[in-house]
Protein backbone atom coordinates (compact mmCIF):
# COMPACT_ATOMS: atom_id res chain seq x y z
CA UNK A 1 0.00 0.00 0.00
CA UNK A 2 2.32 2.64 1.24
CA UNK A 3 4.74 1.50 -2.16
CA UNK A 4 2.25 2.37 -4.27
CA UNK A 5 1.24 5.70 -2.63
CA UNK A 6 5.36 6.75 -3.40
CA UNK A 7 4.35 5.67 -6.61
CA UNK A 8 1.88 8.19 -7.15
CA UNK A 9 4.02 10.94 -5.60
CA UNK A 10 6.78 10.29 -8.34
CA UNK A 11 4.14 9.84 -11.09
CA UNK A 12 2.19 12.93 -10.12
CA UNK A 13 5.32 15.01 -9.56
CA UNK A 14 6.65 14.20 -13.26
CA UNK A 15 3.72 15.15 -14.64
CA UNK A 16 3.47 18.50 -13.20
CA UNK A 17 6.67 19.24 -13.62
CA UNK A 18 6.59 18.57 -17.47
CA UNK A 19 3.33 20.37 -17.39
CA UNK A 20 4.81 23.57 -15.53
CA UNK A 21 8.02 22.99 -18.13
CA UNK A 22 6.37 22.89 -21.32
CA UNK A 23 3.33 25.81 -20.21
CA UNK A 24 4.57 28.07 -17.31
CA UNK A 25 0.76 29.05 -16.91
CA UNK A 26 1.04 30.70 -13.28
CA UNK A 27 3.19 33.73 -13.80
CA UNK A 28 6.62 35.21 -15.27
CA UNK A 29 9.13 32.91 -13.33
CA UNK A 30 6.38 29.74 -13.17
CA UNK A 31 9.33 27.19 -13.59
CA UNK A 32 11.24 28.37 -10.44
CA UNK A 33 8.21 25.65 -9.23
CA UNK A 34 10.67 22.85 -10.27
CA UNK A 35 12.64 23.52 -8.09
CA UNK A 36 10.43 22.29 -5.06
CA UNK A 37 8.70 19.71 -7.23
CA UNK A 38 11.69 17.55 -8.64
CA UNK A 39 13.31 17.03 -5.31
CA UNK A 40 10.25 16.03 -3.25
CA UNK A 41 9.58 13.63 -6.60
CA UNK A 42 13.03 12.13 -6.29
CA UNK A 43 12.49 11.38 -2.62
CA UNK A 44 9.55 9.20 -3.31
CA UNK A 45 11.67 7.77 -6.15
CA UNK A 46 14.58 6.77 -3.86
CA UNK A 47 12.03 5.52 -1.01
CA UNK A 48 10.05 3.08 -4.34
CA UNK A 49 13.72 2.04 -6.37
CA UNK A 50 16.15 2.85 -3.52
CA UNK A 51 15.63 -0.85 -1.40
CA UNK A 52 14.94 -2.42 -4.59
CA UNK A 53 18.09 -1.51 -6.05
CA UNK A 54 19.97 -3.69 -2.64
CA UNK A 55 23.07 -0.76 -2.86
CA UNK A 56 21.71 1.30 -0.16
CA UNK A 57 20.66 0.08 3.30
CA UNK A 58 16.55 1.15 3.97
CA UNK A 59 18.12 3.55 6.79
CA UNK A 60 20.40 5.37 4.03
CA UNK A 61 17.56 5.61 1.73
CA UNK A 62 15.37 7.35 4.14
CA UNK A 63 18.36 9.51 4.95
CA UNK A 64 18.70 10.63 1.02
CA UNK A 65 14.88 11.00 1.01
CA UNK A 66 15.01 13.42 3.74
CA UNK A 67 18.11 15.27 2.05
CA UNK A 68 15.57 15.71 -1.15
CA UNK A 69 13.18 16.96 1.32
CA UNK A 70 15.55 19.67 2.38
CA UNK A 71 16.36 20.64 -1.01
CA UNK A 72 12.67 20.76 -1.89
CA UNK A 73 12.49 23.14 1.17
CA UNK A 74 15.19 25.65 -0.01
CA UNK A 75 13.98 25.37 -3.38
CA UNK A 76 10.25 26.16 -2.78
CA UNK A 77 11.48 29.34 -1.12
CA UNK A 78 13.04 30.71 -4.27
CA UNK A 79 9.28 30.72 -5.74
CA UNK A 80 8.84 34.07 -6.93
CA UNK A 81 12.02 35.83 -5.44
CA UNK A 82 12.99 38.98 -6.97
CA UNK A 83 15.95 39.67 -4.56
CA UNK A 84 18.83 36.91 -4.88
CA UNK A 85 20.97 38.61 -2.27
CA UNK A 86 18.94 36.69 0.83
CA UNK A 87 18.18 33.30 -1.55
CA UNK A 88 21.50 32.52 -2.03
CA UNK A 89 22.25 32.18 1.91
CA UNK A 90 19.04 29.94 2.04
CA UNK A 91 20.34 28.07 -1.06
CA UNK A 92 23.93 28.09 0.80
CA UNK A 93 22.65 26.10 3.88
CA UNK A 94 20.88 24.24 2.16
CA UNK A 95 23.21 22.79 0.49
CA UNK A 96 25.44 22.36 3.55
CA UNK A 97 23.17 20.74 5.74
CA UNK A 98 22.70 18.41 2.53
CA UNK A 99 26.16 17.28 2.56
CA UNK A 100 26.25 17.22 6.19
CA UNK A 101 23.67 14.69 5.58
CA UNK A 102 25.33 12.80 3.15
CA UNK A 103 29.17 12.56 4.55
CA UNK A 104 28.63 13.02 8.46
CA UNK A 105 29.10 8.95 10.00
CA UNK A 106 25.79 8.64 11.65
CA UNK A 107 25.63 6.46 15.56
CA UNK A 108 23.59 3.11 13.49
CA UNK A 109 26.58 3.25 11.09
CA UNK A 110 29.12 3.02 14.23
CA UNK A 111 27.27 -0.05 15.82
CA UNK A 112 24.40 1.81 17.53
CA UNK A 113 20.74 0.40 16.53
CA UNK A 114 18.31 2.78 15.83
CA UNK A 115 14.73 2.29 17.72
CA UNK A 116 12.06 0.57 15.71
CA UNK A 117 10.84 2.99 13.27
CA UNK A 118 12.96 5.31 13.42
CA UNK A 119 16.15 6.58 11.36
CA UNK A 120 19.06 8.40 13.31
CA UNK A 121 19.89 11.46 11.34
CA UNK A 122 22.77 12.74 13.91
CA UNK A 123 23.32 16.46 14.76
CA UNK A 124 23.03 17.06 10.94
CA UNK A 125 19.74 15.86 10.51
CA UNK A 126 18.87 18.12 13.73
CA UNK A 127 20.08 21.00 12.39
CA UNK A 128 18.36 20.19 8.86
CA UNK A 129 15.13 19.75 10.77
CA UNK A 130 15.70 23.25 12.07
CA UNK A 131 16.41 24.75 9.09
CA UNK A 132 13.25 23.14 7.60
CA UNK A 133 11.23 24.41 10.41
CA UNK A 134 11.95 28.44 9.74
CA UNK A 135 11.89 27.92 6.03
CA UNK A 136 8.71 26.42 5.96
CA UNK A 137 7.39 29.16 8.43
CA UNK A 138 8.77 31.86 6.07
CA UNK A 139 7.34 30.64 3.30
CA UNK A 140 3.78 30.02 4.62
CA UNK A 141 3.64 33.36 6.01
CA UNK A 142 4.31 34.64 2.41
CA UNK A 143 2.03 32.78 0.71
CA UNK A 144 -0.97 33.86 3.41
CA UNK A 145 -0.07 37.55 2.83
CA UNK A 146 -0.14 36.78 -1.17
CA UNK A 147 -3.23 35.27 -1.12
CA UNK A 148 -4.52 37.84 0.70
CA UNK A 149 -3.32 40.85 -0.91
CA UNK A 150 -4.22 39.63 -4.56
CA UNK A 151 -7.33 40.59 -6.62
CA UNK A 152 -10.33 38.44 -6.63
CA UNK A 153 -9.56 36.90 -10.15
CA UNK A 154 -5.75 36.46 -9.43
CA UNK A 155 -7.21 34.39 -6.14
CA UNK A 156 -9.58 32.16 -8.45
CA UNK A 157 -6.65 31.34 -10.64
CA UNK A 158 -4.21 30.46 -7.64
CA UNK A 159 -6.34 29.45 -4.55
CA UNK A 160 -5.27 26.17 -5.33
CA UNK A 161 -1.22 26.26 -5.92
CA UNK A 162 -1.20 28.31 -2.87
CA UNK A 163 -3.22 25.48 -0.82
CA UNK A 164 -1.01 22.86 -2.95
CA UNK A 165 2.55 24.39 -1.36
CA UNK A 166 0.81 24.88 1.50
CA UNK A 167 0.15 21.33 2.51
CA UNK A 168 3.75 20.10 1.05
CA UNK A 169 4.96 22.86 3.61
CA UNK A 170 2.79 21.58 6.30
CA UNK A 171 3.68 18.05 6.23
CA UNK A 172 7.41 19.45 6.32
CA UNK A 173 6.73 21.16 9.69
CA UNK A 174 5.38 17.86 10.95
CA UNK A 175 8.21 15.93 10.08
CA UNK A 176 10.83 18.62 11.72
CA UNK A 177 8.58 18.70 14.58
CA UNK A 178 9.09 15.14 15.17
CA UNK A 179 13.04 15.22 14.59
CA UNK A 180 13.09 18.57 16.90
CA UNK A 181 11.67 16.30 19.37
CA UNK A 182 14.69 14.44 20.41
CA UNK A 183 18.04 14.95 21.53
CA UNK A 184 20.15 16.75 18.63
CA UNK A 185 23.19 14.19 19.25
CA UNK A 186 20.61 10.93 18.08
CA UNK A 187 18.39 13.76 15.76
CA UNK A 188 15.69 10.81 15.23
CA UNK A 189 13.40 10.50 12.50
CA UNK A 190 10.24 8.68 12.57
CA UNK A 191 10.13 6.98 9.48
CA UNK A 192 5.82 7.08 9.62
CA UNK A 193 6.07 10.97 9.42
CA UNK A 194 8.73 10.78 5.87
CA UNK A 195 5.78 8.28 4.39
CA UNK A 196 3.27 11.01 4.99
CA UNK A 197 4.73 13.45 3.18
CA UNK A 198 4.65 11.58 0.82
CA UNK A 199 0.74 10.66 1.03
CA UNK A 200 0.61 14.39 1.03
CA UNK A 201 2.54 15.34 -1.86
CA UNK A 202 0.21 13.57 -4.56
CA UNK A 203 -2.44 15.37 -3.06
CA UNK A 204 -0.95 19.27 -3.45
CA UNK A 205 -0.09 17.95 -6.94
CA UNK A 206 -3.15 17.51 -7.66
CA UNK A 207 -4.41 21.16 -6.44
CA UNK A 208 -1.50 22.56 -8.48
CA UNK A 209 -2.82 21.19 -11.73
CA UNK A 210 -6.22 22.41 -10.74
CA UNK A 211 -4.66 25.45 -10.74
CA UNK A 212 -2.89 24.87 -13.68
CA UNK A 213 -6.19 24.71 -15.52
CA UNK A 214 -7.44 27.71 -14.32
CA UNK A 215 -4.46 29.77 -14.83
CA UNK A 216 -4.04 32.15 -18.38
CA UNK A 217 -0.54 32.81 -17.75
CA UNK A 218 -1.15 36.55 -17.71
CA UNK A 219 -1.15 36.88 -13.88
CA UNK A 220 1.18 38.95 -11.81
CA UNK A 221 1.17 39.08 -8.45
CA UNK A 222 2.39 41.92 -6.23
CA UNK A 223 3.01 42.02 -2.10
CA UNK A 224 2.61 45.53 -0.30
CA UNK A 225 5.72 46.61 1.84
CA UNK A 226 3.14 46.25 5.07
CA UNK A 227 1.99 42.93 4.45
CA UNK A 228 5.81 41.86 4.26
CA UNK A 229 6.89 43.95 7.26
CA UNK A 230 4.26 42.74 9.69
CA UNK A 231 4.99 38.94 8.58
CA UNK A 232 8.62 39.18 8.90
CA UNK A 233 7.76 41.03 12.25
CA UNK A 234 5.73 38.08 13.25
CA UNK A 235 7.88 35.19 12.34
CA UNK A 236 11.17 37.27 14.29
CA UNK A 237 9.14 37.26 17.28
CA UNK A 238 8.19 33.37 17.00
CA UNK A 239 11.83 32.47 16.45
CA UNK A 240 13.23 34.95 19.15
CA UNK A 241 10.85 33.18 21.46
CA UNK A 242 11.39 29.93 20.75
CA UNK A 243 15.17 30.41 21.03
CA UNK A 244 14.57 32.08 24.19
CA UNK A 245 12.79 29.14 25.64
CA UNK A 246 15.51 26.45 24.08
CA UNK A 247 17.95 28.87 25.53
CA UNK A 248 15.44 29.00 29.32
CA UNK A 249 15.23 25.08 28.93
CA UNK A 250 19.19 24.40 29.24
CA UNK A 251 19.58 27.20 31.36
CA UNK A 252 17.08 24.95 33.97
CA UNK A 253 19.52 22.03 34.07
CA UNK A 254 22.14 23.98 35.73
CA UNK A 255 21.00 22.32 38.77
CA UNK A 256 18.30 24.43 41.56
CA UNK A 257 19.60 28.00 42.31
CA UNK A 258 16.22 28.81 44.54
CA UNK A 259 14.20 30.01 41.78
CA UNK A 260 12.47 29.42 38.34
CA UNK A 261 15.04 29.69 36.09
CA UNK A 262 13.04 28.84 32.94
CA UNK A 263 10.51 31.83 33.76
CA UNK A 264 13.45 33.95 35.12
CA UNK A 265 15.15 33.30 31.50
CA UNK A 266 11.84 34.04 29.16
CA UNK A 267 10.71 36.95 31.38
CA UNK A 268 14.23 38.72 30.63
CA UNK A 269 14.32 37.47 26.80
CA UNK A 270 10.80 39.00 26.85
CA UNK A 271 12.06 42.64 27.98
CA UNK A 272 15.04 42.54 25.92
CA UNK A 273 12.71 41.92 22.69
CA UNK A 274 10.52 45.09 23.89
CA UNK A 275 13.36 47.46 24.24
CA UNK A 276 15.18 46.19 20.94
CA UNK A 277 11.35 45.92 19.09
CA UNK A 278 10.77 49.77 19.99
CA UNK A 279 14.22 50.91 19.41
CA UNK A 280 13.68 53.56 16.53
CA UNK A 281 17.36 52.75 15.26
CA UNK A 282 16.97 49.46 15.17
CA UNK A 283 13.46 49.57 13.27
CA UNK A 284 14.94 52.12 10.87
CA UNK A 285 17.93 49.55 9.99
CA UNK A 286 15.54 46.60 9.67
CA UNK A 287 13.21 48.44 6.95
CA UNK A 288 16.38 49.25 5.15
CA UNK A 289 17.56 45.93 5.28
CA UNK A 290 13.75 44.24 4.43
CA UNK A 291 14.05 47.19 1.15
CA UNK A 292 17.18 46.25 -0.08
CA UNK A 293 16.99 42.33 0.33
CA UNK A 294 13.24 41.52 -0.28
CA UNK A 295 11.66 43.78 -2.45
CA UNK A 296 12.18 44.78 -6.05
CA UNK A 297 11.60 48.04 -5.41
CA UNK A 298 12.24 49.87 -2.01
CA UNK A 299 9.18 51.74 -1.63
CA UNK A 300 5.92 50.67 -2.02
CA UNK A 301 5.07 53.33 -4.65
CA UNK A 302 1.13 52.31 -5.05
CA UNK A 303 0.91 53.27 -1.12
CA UNK A 304 2.23 56.06 -0.81
CA UNK A 305 0.92 57.60 -4.27
CA UNK A 306 -2.35 57.12 -3.62
CA UNK A 307 -2.08 58.60 -0.02
CA UNK A 308 -0.68 61.62 -1.78
CA UNK A 309 -3.08 61.95 -3.87
CA UNK A 310 -5.51 61.78 -1.23
CA UNK A 311 -3.72 64.04 1.38
CA UNK A 312 -1.92 66.38 -0.67
CA UNK A 313 -4.51 68.32 -2.15
CA UNK A 314 -4.52 72.15 -3.09
CA UNK A 315 -8.18 72.63 -2.14
CA UNK A 316 -6.80 72.15 1.74
CA UNK A 317 -5.26 75.04 3.80
CA UNK A 318 -1.47 75.38 2.63
CA UNK A 319 -0.80 74.28 6.02
CA UNK A 320 -2.25 71.26 6.04
CA UNK A 321 -1.03 70.25 2.86
CA UNK A 322 2.56 71.30 4.02
CA UNK A 323 1.89 68.78 7.20
CA UNK A 324 0.32 65.85 5.23
CA UNK A 325 3.75 66.03 2.95
CA UNK A 326 6.13 66.01 5.36
CA UNK A 327 4.40 62.70 7.32
CA UNK A 328 4.30 60.71 4.07
CA UNK A 329 8.35 61.55 3.76
CA UNK A 330 8.95 60.97 7.49
CA UNK A 331 7.66 57.70 7.10
CA UNK A 332 8.71 56.41 3.89
CA UNK A 333 12.57 57.49 3.85
CA UNK A 334 12.58 57.16 7.82
CA UNK A 335 14.35 61.12 8.45
CA UNK A 336 12.92 62.29 11.37
CA UNK A 337 14.28 66.30 10.78
CA UNK A 338 11.23 67.02 7.83
CA UNK A 339 10.44 70.57 6.83
CA UNK A 340 8.43 72.17 3.75
CA UNK A 341 9.48 75.61 2.84
CA UNK A 342 6.97 77.83 0.26
CA UNK A 343 7.00 80.93 -1.66
CA UNK A 344 4.05 82.63 -0.61
CA UNK A 345 2.70 86.46 0.01
CA UNK A 346 6.67 87.57 -0.38
CA UNK A 347 8.53 85.71 -3.78
CA UNK A 348 11.57 86.40 -2.13
CA UNK A 349 11.39 84.59 0.99
CA UNK A 350 10.60 80.89 2.10
CA UNK A 351 8.39 80.81 4.10
CA UNK A 352 7.28 77.42 6.67
CA UNK A 353 4.65 75.49 6.92
CA UNK A 354 5.72 72.58 8.20
CA UNK A 355 8.08 70.98 10.35
CA UNK A 356 9.20 67.30 12.17
CA UNK A 357 12.36 66.36 14.96
CA UNK A 358 14.19 67.79 16.71
CA UNK A 359 14.12 71.27 14.59
CA UNK A 360 10.63 71.82 15.44
CA UNK A 361 10.49 75.07 17.17
CA UNK A 362 13.60 76.29 16.55
CA UNK A 363 13.42 77.03 12.98
CA UNK A 364 12.68 80.63 11.60
CA UNK A 365 9.67 81.43 10.00
CA UNK A 366 10.71 82.67 7.09
CA UNK A 367 13.99 82.16 5.13
CA UNK A 368 15.97 85.32 3.02
CA UNK A 369 18.43 84.71 -0.21
CA UNK A 370 17.18 81.19 -0.56
CA UNK A 371 15.45 81.18 -3.64
CA UNK A 372 17.64 82.74 -5.61
CA UNK A 373 19.91 79.96 -4.77
CA UNK A 374 17.41 77.16 -5.67
CA UNK A 375 16.74 78.53 -9.30
CA UNK A 376 19.19 76.60 -10.99
CA UNK A 377 18.55 72.86 -8.72
CA UNK A 378 15.69 70.61 -10.24
CA UNK A 379 16.87 67.62 -8.58
CA UNK A 380 16.98 66.24 -5.24
CA UNK A 381 20.18 67.76 -4.59
CA UNK A 382 22.66 65.95 -1.46
CA UNK A 383 24.14 68.12 1.41
CA UNK A 384 27.75 66.98 0.46
CA UNK A 385 27.47 68.28 -2.96
CA UNK A 386 25.67 71.70 -1.81
CA UNK A 387 29.74 71.71 0.05
CA UNK A 388 31.08 72.04 -2.99
CA UNK A 389 29.98 75.14 -3.86
CA UNK A 390 32.07 78.08 -2.44
CA UNK A 391 29.70 80.59 -3.71
CA UNK A 392 26.65 79.56 -2.12
CA UNK A 393 26.85 80.73 1.48
CA UNK A 394 23.19 81.37 2.57
CA UNK A 395 21.89 78.45 1.41
CA UNK A 396 25.04 76.71 3.33
CA UNK A 397 23.47 78.30 6.09
CA UNK A 398 19.63 77.26 5.75
CA UNK A 399 20.99 73.85 5.48
CA UNK A 400 22.94 73.51 8.47
CA UNK A 401 20.50 75.41 10.21
CA UNK A 402 17.74 72.74 9.02
CA UNK A 403 19.96 69.64 9.47
CA UNK A 404 19.19 68.48 5.91
CA UNK A 405 20.70 65.56 3.83
CA UNK A 406 18.77 66.49 1.09
CA UNK A 407 17.36 69.47 -0.46
CA UNK A 408 14.22 68.48 -2.59
CA UNK A 409 13.35 71.69 -4.67
CA UNK A 410 8.93 71.88 -5.26
CA UNK A 411 9.25 72.67 -8.98
CA UNK A 412 5.68 73.60 -11.07
CA UNK A 413 5.82 74.84 -14.73
CA UNK A 414 9.77 75.95 -14.26
CA UNK A 415 8.60 77.81 -11.20
CA UNK A 416 10.19 77.52 -7.72
CA UNK A 417 6.88 76.98 -5.76
CA UNK A 418 9.11 75.89 -2.47
CA UNK A 419 11.59 73.39 -0.91
CA UNK A 420 11.63 69.90 0.96
CA UNK A 421 14.42 69.94 3.18
CA UNK A 422 15.39 65.77 4.58
CA UNK A 423 17.02 64.85 7.53
CA UNK A 424 19.74 62.22 7.61
CA UNK A 425 18.43 58.49 7.72
CA UNK A 426 18.01 56.86 10.70
CA UNK A 427 19.50 53.48 9.23
CA UNK A 428 22.73 55.38 8.85
CA UNK A 429 22.60 55.26 5.31
CA UNK A 430 22.66 58.08 2.50
CA UNK A 431 20.22 57.99 0.15
CA UNK A 432 20.71 56.27 -2.84
CA UNK A 433 18.83 57.42 -6.20
CA UNK A 434 15.67 54.81 -5.69
CA UNK A 435 15.17 57.67 -2.78
CA UNK A 436 16.09 60.56 -4.64
CA UNK A 437 13.51 59.63 -7.87
CA UNK A 438 10.76 58.97 -4.92
CA UNK A 439 11.35 61.90 -3.66
CA UNK A 440 11.20 63.97 -7.16
CA UNK A 441 8.22 61.96 -8.13
CA UNK A 442 6.76 63.03 -4.83
CA UNK A 443 7.87 66.30 -4.91
CA UNK A 444 6.48 67.17 -8.52
CA UNK A 445 2.77 66.49 -7.44
CA UNK A 446 3.30 68.37 -4.33
CA UNK A 447 4.67 71.38 -6.38
CA UNK A 448 1.59 70.91 -8.45
CA UNK A 449 -1.05 71.47 -5.60
CA UNK A 450 1.02 74.47 -3.96
CA UNK A 451 1.05 75.93 -7.02
CA UNK A 452 -2.71 75.05 -7.77
CA UNK A 453 -3.17 76.72 -4.51
CA UNK A 454 -1.63 79.81 -4.99
CA UNK A 455 -3.41 80.06 -8.13
CA UNK A 456 -6.77 79.59 -6.32
CA UNK A 457 -6.01 82.11 -3.62
CA UNK A 458 -5.23 84.34 -6.47
CA UNK A 459 -8.36 83.89 -8.02
CA UNK A 460 -10.16 84.20 -4.79
CA UNK A 461 -8.92 87.83 -4.40
CA UNK A 462 -9.23 88.43 -7.83
CA UNK A 463 -12.64 88.03 -7.83
CA UNK A 464 -13.17 89.70 -4.53
CA UNK A 465 -11.86 93.02 -5.95
CA UNK A 466 -13.99 92.38 -9.13
CA UNK A 467 -16.94 92.28 -6.55
CA UNK A 468 -15.47 94.96 -4.55
CA UNK A 469 -15.12 97.20 -7.76
CA UNK A 470 -18.75 96.15 -9.04
CA UNK A 471 -20.21 97.09 -5.59
CA UNK A 472 -18.41 100.71 -5.66
CA UNK A 473 -19.93 100.95 -8.57
CA UNK A 474 -23.64 101.18 -7.65
CA UNK A 475 -22.66 102.65 -4.11
CA UNK A 476 -21.31 105.54 -6.64
CA UNK A 477 -24.43 105.65 -8.48
CA UNK A 478 -26.81 106.02 -5.83
CA UNK A 479 -24.64 108.69 -4.29
CA UNK A 480 -24.84 110.64 -7.42
CA UNK A 481 -28.14 110.70 -7.90
CA UNK A 482 -28.37 111.82 -4.51
CA UNK A 483 -26.18 114.44 -5.77
CA UNK A 484 -28.22 115.44 -8.43
CA UNK A 485 -31.34 115.29 -6.86
CA UNK A 486 -29.48 118.24 -4.44
CA UNK A 487 -28.30 119.70 -6.71
CA UNK A 488 -31.67 120.12 -8.64
CA UNK A 489 -33.10 121.50 -6.01
CA UNK A 490 -30.44 124.07 -5.04
CA UNK A 491 -30.47 125.29 -9.20
CA UNK A 492 -34.30 125.98 -8.79
CA UNK A 493 -34.23 127.37 -5.06
CA UNK A 494 -33.64 130.89 -6.20
CA UNK A 495 -36.07 131.06 -8.90
CA UNK A 496 -39.26 129.18 -7.42
CA UNK A 497 -38.12 129.68 -3.16
CA UNK A 498 -41.64 131.76 -2.94
CA UNK A 499 -43.74 129.07 -4.97
CA UNK A 500 -45.30 126.99 -1.81
CA UNK A 501 -45.29 123.80 -4.21
CA UNK A 502 -41.86 124.47 -5.14
CA UNK A 503 -41.01 124.29 -1.27
CA UNK A 504 -42.93 121.38 -0.39
CA UNK A 505 -41.70 119.56 -3.33
CA UNK A 506 -38.13 120.39 -2.10
CA UNK A 507 -38.94 119.26 1.49
CA UNK A 508 -40.17 115.77 0.40
CA UNK A 509 -37.00 115.57 -2.43
CA UNK A 510 -34.89 116.45 0.67
CA UNK A 511 -36.45 113.74 3.21
CA UNK A 512 -36.32 110.97 0.99
CA UNK A 513 -32.77 111.58 -0.59
CA UNK A 514 -32.26 111.65 4.04
CA UNK A 515 -33.87 108.77 4.05
CA UNK A 516 -32.11 106.89 1.06
CA UNK A 517 -28.66 108.16 2.38
CA UNK A 518 -29.79 106.62 5.97
CA UNK A 519 -30.54 102.88 4.62
CA UNK A 520 -27.70 103.33 2.03
CA UNK A 521 -24.71 103.75 5.29
CA UNK A 522 -27.18 101.26 6.92
CA UNK A 523 -26.46 98.84 4.34
CA UNK A 524 -22.84 99.76 4.31
CA UNK A 525 -22.39 99.25 8.12
CA UNK A 526 -23.96 96.08 7.85
CA UNK A 527 -22.24 94.77 4.91
CA UNK A 528 -18.37 95.84 6.86
CA UNK A 529 -19.68 93.88 10.06
CA UNK A 530 -22.61 91.46 10.72
CA UNK A 531 -22.99 89.99 7.04
CA UNK A 532 -19.40 88.52 8.08
CA UNK A 533 -21.10 86.68 10.89
CA UNK A 534 -24.33 85.76 9.28
CA UNK A 535 -23.07 83.47 6.67
CA UNK A 536 -25.19 80.71 5.70
CA UNK A 537 -25.84 78.27 3.19
CA UNK A 538 -28.71 79.86 1.06
CA UNK A 539 -31.04 77.93 -1.28
CA UNK A 540 -31.00 80.05 -4.55
CA UNK A 541 -34.35 77.96 -5.77
CA UNK A 542 -36.13 79.75 -2.92
CA UNK A 543 -34.92 83.37 -4.15
CA UNK A 544 -35.59 82.90 -7.38
CA UNK A 545 -38.80 81.01 -6.71
CA UNK A 546 -39.59 83.95 -4.64
CA UNK A 547 -39.05 86.55 -7.12
CA UNK A 548 -41.00 85.07 -9.28
CA UNK A 549 -43.81 84.97 -7.10
CA UNK A 550 -43.55 88.76 -6.65
CA UNK A 551 -43.85 88.97 -10.70
CA UNK A 552 -46.86 87.25 -10.54
CA UNK A 553 -48.27 88.80 -7.79
CA UNK A 554 -48.13 92.09 -10.03
CA UNK A 555 -49.41 90.44 -13.45
CA UNK A 556 -46.43 89.34 -15.22
CA UNK A 557 -47.15 86.57 -16.58
CA UNK A 558 -43.84 86.21 -19.09
CA UNK A 559 -41.48 84.17 -16.62
CA UNK A 560 -40.93 80.38 -16.85
CA UNK A 561 -39.05 78.78 -14.53
CA UNK A 562 -36.70 75.81 -15.23
CA UNK A 563 -35.10 75.26 -11.56
CA UNK A 564 -33.11 71.94 -10.66
CA UNK A 565 -31.53 70.48 -7.48
CA UNK A 566 -28.67 71.84 -7.07
CA UNK A 567 -25.44 69.94 -5.74
CA UNK A 568 -24.57 69.90 -1.97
Amino acid sequence: MIGWIEVAALVFGLVISALITLSPRFWTGSRSLLFLILPASLSAALEVFGEQSGALLEADVHRLAFACIVFAAAGGYLTGQHKKSFSIPILATGSLLIALLCLVPTPYSQGVEAPEAYVQLGLAGYLSAFFLLIVSVIVLARLEQVLRSASETTRWGLKFLFVGIAAIYAAIIYMSSQVLLFPPVAGLLPVGSLRLFHCIFPVSCGLIFISWLRSSGTTRISVSHGAIYSSITLFSVGVYLIASSLIARWAGQWGDLGLPVEALVFLLSAIVLTVILLDTGFRHHARSWIRRNIFAGRYDYRHFWLEATEKVRSIDPPAVTASALADIVHRALGAIEVSIWVRRWNPTKLELLSSTGAISGSLEMQADGVVEELIDITEPVSAHDLDKRKDSPVLSAFVKKTRASLLVPLLSSNRIVGVITVGADRSGRSYDWEAREFLRALAGHAAGEFHKSDLLETLVSAKEDEAFRAFSTFVLHDLKNFASTLSYIAQNAPKHQHNPEFQKDAFQSVYDTAEKMKRLCNSLRTFSSSLAWDKKPVDLNQIVQRAADTLAAAGSDHVKLELQSLPP
